[in-house]
């Protein structure tokens, strides 16, 4: 792999209070992954919505919400491998 993978937190859900290395990070990010309930907007995002710069590339991760693990797990498994495809161009 070619590229950086950087796994941030956003804090407790206020954009005020995500630190300031995530802050940097996301705002210098050149592609984001993030997770939502499939067909909602993601809150992790909304929370980062004002660090994602013009041109970001975004990999949404639509995760069902099941009682089973299965559908889940297939969408991490899908958003893991775009990560690693991007990561493989640098």
């Amino acid at each position: 792999m070619n590229g950086t993978l950087y796994g941030v937190g956003l804090g407790p859900g206020d954009p005020d209070l995500i630190t300031l290395k995530t802050a940097r990070l996301i705002e210098a990010a050149t592609t984001i992954a993030y997770p939502t309930l499939a067909g909602a907007e993601s809150f992790a995002r909304a929370i980062a919505a004002e660090l994602i710069q013009a041109g970001t590339k975004e990999i949404r991760m639509d995760v069902p919400m099941s009682t089973e693990r299965q559908p889940a797990q297939d969408a991490y498994d899908q958003g893991a491998a775009q990560i690693a495809a991007t990561l493989d161009t640098g």
